[in-house]
């Protein structure tokens, strides 16, 4: 949980992207889309951290934790939708 909320505070209070903030939808969706294969949210952010540049590294947690809220929920997964359809591998184009 440390590495998680320290992560989120620097880059939202100070502008500095130190890693990318792994909570339960991002660690759910990133083994669904095939990101990570890993469990453990410690050992997922290294995965995450080579897909995207490091001024994208919150913007990817973002767009990861909304998606996970609103469309591809634990339970009802509505499949890609265009908020992520660059990060899914069963999207034309993703």
């Amino acid at each position: 949980m440390a590495r998680k909320t320290a992560s989120v505070v620097l880059a939202h209070a100070f502008g500095i992207n130190a890693g990318v903030t792994v909570d339960t939808h991002v660690r759910r969706l990133s083994q669904r889309l095939g990101l990570s294969q890993k469990t453990d949210p410690v050992r997922i952010e290294p995965d995450l951290i080579k897909l995207v540049p490091q001024a994208d590294w919150q913007t990817l947690s973002i767009r990861l934790i909304f998606h996970g809220r609103a469309v591809c929920t634990a339970r009802k997964p509505q499949g890609p939708s265009r908020a992520i359809a660059d990060l899914c591998p069963s999207h034309p184009g993703g």
